[in-house]
C-alpha cells in the first residue's frame, strides 16, 4: 500500500509541473502578445514560450511512463489520466504555433484592435489558470472543480465575442495583406486555446458525473 501512496504522489507531482508549465508558456505567450502590441517584440522572450513547450513534452512524457507503471494505486482509470494529460499537452502545443506567428510577424498591430486583443490575451490566461486549478482539484474537492468549469465557460463566451469583433475589423481592411492573415492567425489561435480549455473543462465534467463524488 505504501509503494502505491508513493506512485500516486510521484504522478501528482509530475502532473503538477507539467500543469505549471502549460500555464507559465499560456503567461509568457499574453507577454509576447502584448509586447507585439506596444511594438516591442522581445525573440528571446517568444523564444521561452517554446522552450517551455518542450519542457512541457518532457514532463508529460514523464508523466505517462509513471501512469503506466502502476495501475491499481489511481482513483480514476489510467485512460482518463492520459486523456486529460493529452488534451492539455495540446494547448501548450498551441502556444509554440503562436510563438513561430510572432516570431515572424514584422508589422504593427492594427490600432483599433489592439484593446481587444490585448483583451482577448488576458482571458486566456484567467481561462487556462481555472482549468489548471480544476484539474488539481479533481483529486480532492469535485464540488469545487466542478463550480470552476462554469467560470471556464463564462471566459469562452467572452473570448468569443472578442475574436469576432477582431476579426470583423480585420477582414474590413482595404489591404488583403500578409499582415491581415497573420493577425487574424494570431486571433483564431489564441482562441483555440481558449476553446480546447472549455473543451476539457467539459471532459472533466464528465468525469466528475463518472466516478463517486469527493
Amino acid at each position: 500500500m505504501k509503494l502505491f501512496k508513493e506512485k500516486k504522489n510521484e504522478l501528482l507531482e509530475v502532473g503538477k509541473e507539467f500543469q505549471d508549465e502549460v500555464l507559465k508558456g499560456v503567461q509568457l505567450l499574453n507577454e509576447c502578445i502584448r509586447d507585439c502590441i506596444a511594438n516591442k517584440c522581445d525573440i528571446e522572450k517568444i523564444k521561452s514560450v517554446i522552450l517551455s513547450e518542450h519542457i512541457g513534452d518532457r514532463l508529460k512524457d514523464k508523466y505517462i511512463e509513471i501512469l503506466y507503471k502502476d495501475k491499481r494505486a489511481l482513483p480514476f482509470l489510467v485512460e482518463d489520466r492520459y486523456r486529460i494529460i493529452k488534451y492539455l499537452d495540446v494547448i501548450s502545443d498551441t502556444t509554440e504555433d503562436i510563438a513561430y506567428i510572432l516570431k515572424i510577424y514584422s508589422f504593427d498591430i492594427y490600432d483599433d484592435i489592439e484593446e481587444d486583443l490585448a483583451k482577448l490575451g488576458n482571458v486566456m490566461v484567467e481561462c487556462v489558470k481555472e482549468l489548471v486549478d480544476m484539474v488539481g482539484l479533481m483529486e480532492t474537492d469535485f464540488k469545487t472543480s466542478y463550480e470552476k468549469s462554469f467560470i471556464v465557460e463564462g471566459h469562452k463566451r467572452v473570448a468569443r465575442e472578442l475574436k469576432y469583433k477582431i476579426l470583423e475589423k480585420l477582414y474590413q481592411k482595404d489591404d488583403k495583406s500578409l499582415k491581415v492573415y497573420l493577425t487574424s492567425k494570431l486571433c483564431i489561435k489564441t482562441f483555440d486555446i481558449i476553446t480546447r480549455a472549455e473543451e476539457i473543462s467539459d471532459f472533466l465534467r464528465s468525469l466528475i458525473v463518472k466516478y463517486p463524488s469527493k
